[in-house]
């Protein structure tokens, strides 16, 4: 694939190709905060590759620099609309700095676009957002990585990543229906969010009938409705098997819904080691433990557990019942900073657990809501691959 310098404007009559750092409307490439100095709890926010995760940056349990360390990377000091590319572990993953971001930072694992006005005008900004999303991008970015989850892409590297653009028309052409589809996303992400919510509410209400005192009377812990499974840390092509998605506990823990339905990294391993679709997935980190459901097979990583249950009902009251006692799950977690799960103390966990009939009700009114947070979910994917399509089906003219 050819590289050309563009030395123009945004007006070429043809495909064009060039290096990321070389795009017009491209300001500067850098990357952040070398050396941060201890937590400071009253400075400036410094976001981490780990802090972003499905397009967003995650606010819970942020590094803080000092405003002196700040003030000597202002090249990253981050701007509304600059593009946030992460460059180690989940190499290209992006977000977009919103207004809540202006003045913060990021740390040496995050790049930082920026962008001319113009750039931003004519859409130079929303184009390699999603051009780093394109298999295309991603293989490239990843070369000699093999998905590992600590691989680092050199700065360099995405600066020198060939980038195709369409001639103007075309291009926003492509953009309007880049825009359609990051709308009916938005609005996807908030039907998804108001279901989960609907059925965390609906929980609270059948869960006041049996009071917090009933939870050790009830005589029923975690492993008494469901099968406790360890993680197992990411295995290579050499150690036989087939490729299964692998779930990190960031993964689970920086998960926007309560549903994951994929993951950056594969495990090599037998069919059999897999968890099925619909099984509850733990992670830790301090203050908090973080429940969601897997939506296609998956093995769990090291630090985390799964728990699969054969009854719907039992799984949706589990669900929710984790997700209520986020905080209390804390005891069961051990290791530096508690950001391992305790399989034995875990399994012993008490549970409110009422009648089964008591548990179909809620299910009744549950699994719905969670079907239409995970039709909203799939949708997102699918405008994602239709707009990728729409930005690669020219790629022969590249050749």
């Amino acid at each position: 694939m050819k590289r050309t310098r563009v030395d123009g404007g945004f007006d070429e009559p043809g495909w064009i190709t060039c290096e990321l750092a070389e795009i017009p409307g491209v300001e500067s490439v850098s990357y952040g905060v070398v050396r941060p100095g201890g937590h400071d709890p009253e400075g400036v926010p410094m976001i981490r590759a780990r802090d972003i995760a499905d397009g967003a940056v995650g606010t819970s349990d942020l590094a803080r620099i000092s405003p002196d360390v700040h003030r000597q990377n202002r090249r990253t000091s981050l701007r509304v609309d600059d593009l946030l590319v992460v460059l180690v572990g989940r190499i290209g993953d992006t977000a977009v700095a919103g207004p809540d971001n202006n003045d913060w930072n990021v740390a040496r694992s995050v790049a930082v676009i920026r962008f001319t006005p113009a750039g931003l005008t004519h859409g130079i900004d929303i184009w390699i957002r999603w051009w780093l999303g394109t298999p295309r991008a991603r293989d490239l970015l990843r070369v000699g990585s093999a998905g590992a989850e600590h691989a680092t892409l050199p700065l360099a590297d995405l600066k020198q990543l060939p980038v195709s653009l369409p001639p103007r028309h075309l291009r926003e052409r492509i953009l309007q229906t880049m825009d359609l589809a990051q709308r009916k996303m938005a609005l996807n992400a908030k039907i998804a969010d108001r279901a989960t919510e609907l059925a965390d509410a609906y929980f609270g209400r059948f869960a006041q009938g049996h009071a917090r005192g009933d939870v050790h009377r009830t005589g029923v812990t975690v492993a008494d409705v469901g099968q406790v499974i360890g993680g197992a840390p990411q295995a290579g092509a050499l150690d036989g098997g087939r490729a299964i998605a692998w779930a990190s506990p960031r993964e689970v823990l920086n998960n926007r819904t309560v549903h994951l339905d994929r993951t950056a990294g594969v495990t090599w391993a037998s069919r059999d080691v897999a968890c099925a679709p619909g099984t509850l997935m733990v992670a830790p980190r301090p203050g908090e433990v973080r429940t969601v459901a897997a939506a296609m097979p998956v093995v769990p990583g090291r630090g985390m557990l799964a728990i699969c249950t054969g009854i719907e009902a039992d799984r949706m009251w589990l669900l929710h019942e984790l997700r209520a006692r986020s905080k209390e799950l804390v005891a069961t977690a051990q290791g530096e900073q508690a950001r391992a799960m305790s399989r034995k103390a875990f399994s012993k966990f008490p549970l409110l657990w009422p009648p089964e009939e008591v548990r179909e009700r809620f299910a009744g009114i549950a699994a719905p809501l969670h079907s239409r947070s995970l039709e909203a979910l799939r949708e997102t994917r699918a405008l994602q691959e239709l707009v990728v399509f729409e930005m690669t089906q020219h790629a022969s003219v590249e050749r």
